[in-house]
């Protein structure tokens, strides 16, 4: 830039002294742009260049020693480098750890926190190695879904003074949390959510409080119980922005005397809160920044006091209100929820009303859920106040009747539809007529409802489908081709209509991934041959009721997943092919009953459920059924079984129904001195042959209902000899 303040437009500053400006300038550029490539090329190969602390290295291998792996997850900690390691950084400028990340890696997706304890409890034990005290620097530390079974959440952790992220959810800890992790000033997100197995607690939230700096806290299914003064503690964590505390054992607040001071909460969960009056509702009207409420299962929410809180949370895009039991009109609530609510749930409960009126005084809602209520209307009606936004839509068991528009098919967002458990009615040829544009429809359910008529050859329009639900309807007609075109169909339930006609390999012809198939209980003709390769590995498959070959079909073998199979009372008759004897033992449910099969029974191990009644076995019942402990219901009625009443039974804990009625057993019931079948609520032992004293495990089942036309021979002594007594 030149400077013009001498005379004449000349420069203040001497040539020779502009030359040596232009240089150095010029070399400053060079030298920067020289710097920027340095850096550049320091990014590209720091990885190559960095090196960790030795002393961390080993603490790191030390730490990995003690970790269950199933799946490979250390496969890349090997090398001198460990900042490269899965898992693991470094800070680039000093080479500390600062991040350590062993969440043990789920391949599925678990949504159910039952289902999530069940997995950890099955899996490898871990603990937690002491040599993680060395890495002092950490700022990020998670230790989540692994299976730390007994063991106390690690009091060293308090020790991490650099600490920003901690998470501990689902590890499986028990016992107290050490109050001291309120040393960690700088922590902003914290997850120490409990599980269901676990006895996790905290008597006191007194050391959550002194974390000023938390933005996210989840301490779900830990054990509050104790910590009376929660919700001032909580309160007073100004900067907290995502709260969970679901189903934690929070203790009754009589009445908040201090300010809300949650002025940035948006998420709030304390879902089942069995607790929750009406001071804490009109407390959280205060909470104007809350975009997302939980308060499901909570079962103490009074509507007039919910009411006012919706009132003036005003931000609110998710509610969730299920299974509380709420009484009175669903009008009273709706009315006023937020406009720019998207998502509700105000299932499981019983609110009454005409459901037409409540998409009147909602906005552009995405989801909605209504299902489990007592509300009534004409759904025809209510459809035509749908908005274009809706995705999610369940209205199951509620008292709703009318056909189902055609001005359904504006709804090109709608993923999720269910209708179940109404009073619906009109054709199913309308109704899948006017749905067939809704290419986004992942889950249909239309079942137990009146809709009758034809199934269209429109299927093939919902590409996207991936559950199927039309059962107990008066369905008629064949079922069209165009149902094998949905290559994305999981579960497929067209049972307990009047369908009929031939189902061939053509009906099956894309369903490759086709885990449940239902059509029992129809008139249709399955016409599969003994060679058929099916393009599904089905974990469920029910034909029970359909018109099949007398021969045993052959491709159920190629079904290795399968764990529930229904083949009843559709003309098999012969023996079972000897494949099948260890088939069954992996089956959970198996139902062959009213058939005309002969031979041995099947083998059994793994079966909860077994029905094998109204056929013409012979022989014994195998010992194999030893092996069933998780039985409960067992009919064998109705064979040509012979042999002695099994000993065995006396170990079946679980078992709920007995029929071994109509058969040729004979000999003594057995005493069952140690061990009793204490669930069982129904028995069936009716014309055999059986002798001996009345079975005094009887009195052991206090759960019992049923006690079926059981004839048991006893000897009695009288003053003439020995004679028969029959106890009906």
């Amino acid at each position: 830039m030149a400077a013009n303040g001498g005379c004449k437009g000349e420069s203040i500053f001497p040539k020779h002294v502009i030359v040596l400006i232009a240089v150095i300038m010029s070399f400053g550029v060079i030298s920067c742009c020289l710097g920027h490539v340095r850096d550049d090329h320091h990014d590209r190969l720091g990885t190559e260049r960095r090196s960790c602390i030795e002393s961390e290295r080993r603490a790191l291998l030390a730490i990995r020693s003690d970790m269950y792996d199933s799946n490979e997850r250390f496969s890349s900690w090997i090398g001198e480098d460990c900042c490269p390691w899965r898992g693991v950084a470094c800070d680039n400028t000093t080479n500390h750890v600062i991040k350590l990340d062993l969440r043990y890696p789920l391949t599925d997706d678990w949504d159910d926190e039952d289902d999530i304890c069940f997995m950890l409890e099955g899996m490898g034990a871990s603990k937690v190695n002491p040599a993680l005290h060395d890495l002092k620097y950490l700022k990020h530390l998670d230790l989540s879904m692994n299976n730390c079974f007994g063991a106390n959440v690690p009091l060293m952790i308090a020790s991490f003074m650099h600490l920003e992220y901690l998470n501990l959810s689902n590890a499986m800890f028990d016992g107290l949390i050490p109050p001291q992790l309120g040393n960690l000033s700088n922590l902003h997100y914290l997850d120490i959510k409990g599980c269901r197995l676990s006895d996790l607690r905290a008597d006191d939230l007194d050391w959550l409080s002194r974390i000023s700096s938390l933005i996210y806290v989840d301490m779900s299914f830990v054990n509050l119980s104790k910590a009376t003064n929660w919700l001032h503690q909580v309160n007073s964590i100004r900067s907290l922005k995502v709260l969970h505390l679901k189903w934690a054992n929070l203790p009754f607040v009589l009445s908040p005397s201090f300010p809300f001071n949650l002025t940035s909460i948006v998420k709030l969960d304390i879902s089942g809160y069995l607790n929750l009056n009406t001071t804490i509702l009109r407390w959280l009207s205060h909470a104007s920044s809350l975009v997302y409420l939980d308060l499901a299962s909570c079962k103490g929410v009074d509507t007039e006091s919910l009411q006012i809180t919706l009132g003036a949370l005003s931000n609110l895009k998710e509610f969730n209100l299920q299974y509380n039991g709420i009484k009175g009109e669903i009008l009273g609530i709706v009315m006023n929820v937020s406009k720019s609510l998207k998502h509700l749930d105000l299932s499981g409960n019983s609110l009454s009303g005409d459901i037409t009126q409540i998409l009147w005084n909602l906005g552009p809602v995405e989801y909605l859920a209504l299902d489990g209520n007592e509300l009534d209307g004409d759904i025809s009606e209510m459809v035509k106040n749908f908005t274009s936004s809706l995705r999610y839509l369940s209205l199951r068991s509620n008292h709703i009747a009318g056909e189902i528009p055609q001005i359904i098919d504006n709804l090109t967002n709608l993923e999720y539809l269910d209708l179940s458990y109404n009073g619906i009615t009109g054709g199913i040829l309308m109704t899948f007529e006017s749905i067939g544009n809704l290419q986004n429809m992942l889950s249909l359910d239309l079942s137990k409802n009146f809709i009758t008529g034809q199934m269209p050859e429109t299927f093939d329009r919902l590409y996207n489908l991936e559950y199927l639900n039309v059962s107990y309807n008066n369905l008629s007609g064949i079922i069209p081709l165009s149902m094998g075109q949905l290559s994305a169909l999981s579960e497929l339930d067209l049972s307990s209509n009047s369908l009929k006609g031939n189902i061939t390999e053509a009906h099956f012809s894309k369903l490759t991934d086709l885990t449940l198939l239902d059509i029992s209980y129809n008139s249709l003709n399955v016409i599969l041959p003994n060679d058929w390769l099916p393009p599904f590995n089905a974990y469920s498959i029910f034909m029970g009721s359909c018109h099949m070959e007398t021969k045993f079909p052959a491709w159920i073998h190629t079904q290795t997943r399968l764990e529930q199979l229904s083949l009843s009372g559709v003309g098999l008759s012969g023996n079972l092919p000897t494949w099948f004897s260890d088939f069954s033992k992996g089956l959970s449910n198996l139902n062959l009953s009213s058939n005309n099969l002969n031979g041995p029974l099947p083998s059994a191990a793994a079966n909860e459920v077994i029905d094998l009644s109204n056929n013409s076995f012979v022989g014994p019942i195998p010992l194999s059924f030893a092996n069933t402990s998780n039985l409960a219901i067992l009919s064998l009625s109705h064979n040509n079984i012979n042999g002695s009443f099994p000993s065995f039974f006396c170990n079946f804990n679980y078992l709920q129904v007995l029929d071994l009625s109509n058969n040729n057993l004979s000999g003594e019931v057995p005493t069952c001195h140690k061990s009793f079948p204490t669930s069982l609520q129904s028995l069936h032992l009716n014309h055999n042959n059986l002798s001996g004293r009345f079975p005094s495990f009887l009195k052991h089942c206090e759960q019992l209902v049923t006690l079926v036309s059981v004839k048991i021979i006893c000897m009695m002594k009288y003053q003439h000899g020995w004679e028969k007594t029959f106890y009906p």
